[in-house]
């Protein structure tokens, strides 16, 4: 069985608001897959599903902060990295969707 490409996915925290971006993900009708990772911090944790991910794609969310890395990028330097708030994070997902996809971002408060 072939697996799809997929967006990788990632927590490291129990009561982050992942459902909100999946949501945007979704949305947006590109396929994710939950993963794990043993990377502490969010941003190295992002880039390692990126280079991991089919599509080249990691996002990761902790407590208070998530981010989207594409594996083209330095690892140190995500593509966007934002506060966890309800509007924010669907577009977040969406935004990871639209990279896939190649088409513009929806606009984020980056703080």
């Amino acid at each position: 069985m072939v697996k799809r490409p997929t967006i990788y996915v990632a927590t490291l925290a129990e009561k982050a608001p992942l459902a909100l971006i999946l949501a945007g993900i979704e949305e947006e009708e590109v396929p994710y897959e939950l993963v794990t990772t043993e990377k502490k911090d969010r941003i190295a944790a992002a880039f390692e599903l990126a280079t991991r991910s089919p599509l080249a794609v990691g996002v990761v969310i902790d407590q208070t902060r998530a981010v989207l890395h594409y594996k083209n990028l330095p690892a140190e330097k995500p593509l966007f990295e934002i506060p966890n708030e309800t509007t924010e994070l669907m577009k977040l997902g969406a935004n990871a969707a639209r990279l896939v996809k190649g088409i513009p971002f929806k606009p984020l408060k980056e703080v």
